[in-house]
């Protein structure tokens, strides 16, 4: 039973605690003197005894509160109290108007600066809020030269030794009601507390899923028992630690999202080979107060079993992924959407299709929603059917009906990829007959070859790529409808490199990075040359990217590479033929570099006429001309 613990420093005190608890009906079980010294380990005896509110004064009462996980009410001393204390205290000094030192712990006092005027005296607070201050305090006390000291049994002390009056900071029965009081409180709201736990702890335990409680700051404080199972360790071992060390893959931004006050969060991941939904909620209160999060993780039930062996097979025949969402650059907020869509259906056993240009992550997030989904253990099998005859398409994705030498049937594509992903690039390029196999493959999970059905059953994923709009190609008649429909359910657009700058700088990073290290010359590049590359449209995303730099890095002959160079291979790379035959080289500049040109078009080439257009001379002219890679094109 959870009762109220008094622990006070004078055996007096103790007795008049229990009067007053006895004559005012107070429910407080337990009344106890303690030295100073044995607070903390007689407190935590109270602790271990049922004690849920500890009510101490002075130092007692904040050496308990440091060491211990319980409410402390601390006895104030209450003004009418120093009254009397002043009064007694001047009947033993000499001057009518003594100075005298109150040597007390912090939060021990309420406001004392009417006190001089009121009684006559010249009063000075010391304060401390540990043993070592304590002693400081006391010492400051007594070089202040007061006439009388008040304060507790140390203070008294060395009050004493320094042959200075001294009296003990004593209180009135109003100090100790005002503490039960408190105390009172403290326990109603502690038991309404522990109740609410218990309810809590009940629905955890009670429930098929996973939970973990989280505090404000991110780490475990309840894990139920299901969870512990999930993890595969005890709960001890899972309280307390951050939940991004626990479950390494939840995205930490989105986890600290909704610590901060954001909405919910949900995920799909793999814990010890388990297929988990797990879903972060915030705990928020009435006030829109945060205060930490509750983590449900609900088991996903599949066909095929996970296990950690079962990619061996798959790794051997060389059909594996290993890229996950993390290799993913993302600081973009349309690529951020992009990733989170992919993570979302990867949930899903239907088809995806990754809508996007040339070059860019499509693969890599073929890869990834491979990996977060139910079939990841199985192979991750590619094929390019825009590489493919029309005459070679089912063969490839069906097979061929025949047993093969290992005893199996060809089954195709299909048939490698059965229980892990198909990924099919350039679906579009498919013609119809095989159009209508795919269907049927994805619909009813059944191979067609050869105009006649087998029995064998197929389950592999499919994600796919295409290099055109398949809804207009559905209208033109030369896509399958029902083909369409069942592809444009989950649909992932991937935006060009140009309408992500947050990515851009990144990937030339790495980009850059890389192919240093692969050719180990060691460039670098000025901050002009990395503003120049990152104003760069790169209307062939990651390929023009990886093709570029591998040509700068090679053809440089300098160390230090800056934007006039970065310039001059860009145009030479990169040129455009413009009406009438003359090569223009200015569609794949900088936007500076485009506004300068029509500038100078519109006067004709006349560097003075431009330069007075924009308030400068013709030298400084000359030289952003220069540095933009537009000299040569205006020679005059």
């Amino acid at each position: 039973m959870s009762h109220i613990a008094m622990l006070l420093p004078r055996e007096e005190m103790v007795r008049q605690a229990q009067d007053l608890v006895k004559n005012e009906g107070f429910h407080v079980q337990e009344i106890r003197c303690v030295s100073t010294a044995d607070a903390v380990e007689e407190a935590s005896a109270s602790v271990a005894a049922g004690a849920s509110v500890i009510v101490a004064r002075g130092l007692q009462a904040m050496r308990i509160s440091q060491a211990l996980n319980i409410p402390v009410v601390q006895v104030r001393i209450t003004v009418q109290e120093i009254g009397l204390l002043l009064l007694k205290a001047k009947r033993y000094c000499a001057s009518p108007r003594p100075k005298i030192a109150l040597v007390a712990a912090e939060n021990m006092l309420c406001d004392i600066s009417c006190c001089n005027l009121l009684f006559g005296v010249e009063l000075r607070q010391f304060s401390y809020a540990s043993m070592e201050e304590y002693a400081q305090a006391n010492q400051e006390a007594i070089q202040w030269g007061p006439e009388a000291i008040i304060g507790g049994d140390q203070a008294m002390e060395a009050a004493q030794a320094a042959g200075i009056t001294n009296l003990f900071l004593d209180f009135i029965d109003d100090s100790l009601r005002e503490a039960i009081r408190a105390a009172e409180t403290a326990l109603y709201a502690s038991e309404q507390n522990q109740r609410a736990n218990a309810q809590f702890d009940a629905l955890l335990n009670s429930s098929t899923s996973g939970y973990i409680q989280l505090d404000e700051r991110g780490r475990a404080v309840k894990v139920n028992d299901i969870m512990a199972e999930i993890m595969g360790c005890s709960q001890k071992e899972l309280v307390g630690e951050p939940l991004e060390e626990l479950i390494p893959g939840l995205d930490k931004r989105a986890v600290d999202e909704v610590l901060s006050g954001g909405n919910s969060y949900s995920s799909f991941l793999h814990i010890h080979y388990q297929a988990i939904v797990a879903i972060l909620s915030p705990i928020r209160f009435e006030d829109g107060r945060v205060e930490g999060a509750v983590l449900s993780c609900h088991k996903v039930h599949r066909n095929i079993q996970l296990d950690p062996h079962t990619g061996i097979g798959a790794k051997g025949q060389g059909n594996i992924s290993d890229r996950t969402f993390d290799n993913v650059h993302q600081k973009s907020p349309l690529m951020k959407r992009a990733v989170h869509q992919a993570q979302l259906f990867s949930q899903s056993s239907n088809p995806i299709l990754i809508l996007g240009e040339r070059g860019l992550e499509r693969n890599l997030l073929a890869q990834c929603i491979h990996n977060n989904s139910l079939n990841r253990t199985g192979p991750f099998v590619q094929v390019n059917c825009g590489g493919l005859s029309p005459q070679r398409q089912m063969e490839a994705l069906f097979g061929t009906g025949e047993k093969k030498a290992d005893g199996e049937m060809d089954l195709g594509a299909f048939g490698t990829a059965n229980n892990g992903t198909l990924f099919l690039m350039e679906l579009d390029k498919l013609i119809p007959s095989v159009q209508y196999s795919l269907y049927r493959a994805l619909r009813y999970h059944r191979i067609t070859q050869h105009d006649f059905e087998h029995s064998a059953h197929v389950n592999a994923r499919l994600v796919a790529t295409s290099e055109t709009d398949l809804y207009a190609a559905m209208k033109e008649g030369t896509f399958r409808t029902d083909l369409y429909y069942l592809l444009s359910g989950l649909k992932i657009n991937v935006p060009p490199l140009r309408e992500r700058p947050e990515d851009l700088g990144d990937i030339l990073e790495e980009s850059f990075r890389k192919i240093c290290d692969s050719f180990r010359r060691y460039h670098v590049l000025t901050n002009g040359a990395w503003e120049r590359l990152r104003g760069y449209p790169w209307y062939g995303n990651a390929v023009q990217i990886n093709s570029y730099l591998e040509r700068m890095v090679l053809t440089c002959t300098r160390r230090t590479i800056d934007e006039v160079f970065v310039q001059d291979l860009w145009d030479e790379m990169y040129p455009e033929l413009q009406p009438g035959g003359d090569q223009r080289m200015v569609v794949y500049k900088s936007p500076e570099a485009l506004r300068l040109t029509e500038i100078l078009e519109r006067n004709g080439g006349s560097r003075a006429l431009t330069a007075k257009e924009l308030g400068i001379s013709t030298t400084t002219l000359w030289r952003r001309m220069k540095k933009l890679g537009i000299s040569g094109h205006f020679e005059g």
